[in-house]
């Protein structure tokens, strides 16, 4: 008695195996004959809706340099700056930091002449921090001197930057010198 319920449990056992792995075979060649999907990437690109949030775009022209985008970001990751001659725009800066955005389109619905856009590029990708900090102007509507004005600004940047950072440093040292005494 003991013998026969052993052979019954083997017996169930490979009849559990055999099964099984049939079962397996038939969803394997349900997939067998049909193409395969499997994108090569850089090279091919699947299709994108027309409502995915990737990288902004501006359309520069349309723009009033009215701040909308900028205070309605919750992130504050816009800025923006132009100089008003009369009706004229005379752009000095437009950048979005995508080390902070998170690519919620609150920009896009505040815009009253429908400028900013979300775009349908993804591939954002760097090995420098500082690249994601992106300029969306595309110099056609700028001065001709906005180019240097917006290196000198970045200059002064890192110039007050560097005097915070050696005034600290100078206060830590005194203060270390002072701890001895």
């Amino acid at each position: 008695m003991l013998a026969s319920s052993a052979v019954r449990e083997y017996l169930t056992n490979v009849w559990d195996g055999v099964r099984t792995t049939l079962v397996g075979m038939r969803i394997t060649g349900r997939y067998l004959l049909q193409k395969p999907i499997t994108v090569q990437y850089p090279d091919e690109r699947l299709p994108i809706p027309d409502r995915y949030r990737g990288i902004h775009y501006l359309e520069q022209e349309k723009c009033i340099n009215c701040l909308a985008c900028a205070r309605a970001c919750p992130i504050d990751c816009i800025e923006m700056d132009a100089i008003r001659h009369g009706k004229e725009l005379e752009w000095v800066s437009f950048t979005l930091d995508y080390q902070k955005c998170m690519f919620c389109e609150l920009c896009v619905y505040p815009c009253p002449k429908d400028c900013i856009h979300m775009g349908t590029e993804f591939a954002y990708v760097s090995f420098d921090r500082s690249e994601f900090v992106h300029d969306l102007l595309s110099f056609k509507g700028m001065a001709p001197d906005a180019k240097v004005r917006m290196r000198e600004a970045k200059e002064k940047k890192a110039l007050k930057e560097a005097a915070k950072l050696a005034a600290k440093q100078a206060k830590d040292e005194s203060e270390g010198n002072g701890d001895g005494d």
